[in-house]
């Protein structure tokens, strides 16, 4: 029986008393590679497994088994959350553009029980108030007027700043049935001009 020794490659350590059936066992277990160093009795120095005679065309013949990836809880594939987490985000980005555009003003009306509302006198709202109004247009955009003329909603402010020049300081704001958006917009370019007050028309019932 002829007694094999192997090592790792540039391994000092040897194991001895091998025979080629053990070797090849070893190979094709996984415990020594094709680069591996085998001596053999007759063998005067150590030879690469692949390059030894004995061996050559059984490890040419041979292939490494397939390494099995395991993932353990320090190394987790990340990819499906993020992918789950965008999509969430997405949704709820979508989810709340939505909800805020079929935000309408509730406005109170001056009838309704317990309720405080001012009344002023057309007059002096033409002579002391700088009069928004805000609908919203058949393409379902809001259309503003400031004094009866219709302007775009980056003009709100440079219109206020007008009526400013000319003494009137106060806003009345007439926004039925627009989303709480648009009249943020009118109260936005109202203190952007620094008006004095800003007041709400409400319908009378």
């Amino acid at each position: 029986m002829n007694a094999f020794q192997m090592r790792h490659e540039g391994s000092p350590h040897v194991t001895s008393g091998l025979t080629a059936a053990q070797v090849m066992e070893g190979l094709h277990e996984g415990v020594w590679s094709p680069t591996d160093e085998v001596r053999g009795p007759r063998d005067n120095r150590w030879i690469m497994l692949e390059e030894h005679p004995h061996f050559a065309e059984a490890v040419a013949d041979y292939e490494p088994p397939k390494k099995v990836k395991h993932v353990g809880e320090d190394n987790l594939d990340m990819n499906p959350l993020i992918d789950v987490a965008l999509v969430l985000l997405i949704f709820f980005i979508l989810t709340t553009t939505y909800d805020a555009l079929r935000k309408v003003m509730d406005m109170p009306t001056a009838s309704q029980k317990g309720s405080k509302v001012k009344t002023i006198d057309t007059s002096v709202v033409k002579t002391e108030f700088i009069r928004c109004k805000a609908r919203n247009g058949p393409d379902g955009k809001p259309v503003y007027h400031v004094d009866d003329e219709e302007v775009r909603e980056d003009q709100l402010q440079t219109a206020f700043n007008r009526a400013i020049a000319a003494g009137r300081n106060k806003l009345i704001v007439d926004a039925q049935d627009v989303s709480v958006e648009t009249f943020i917009k009118i109260v936005d370019a109202g203190k952007g001009a620094k008006v004095e007050k800003i007041m709400m028309r409400v319908e009378k019932d």
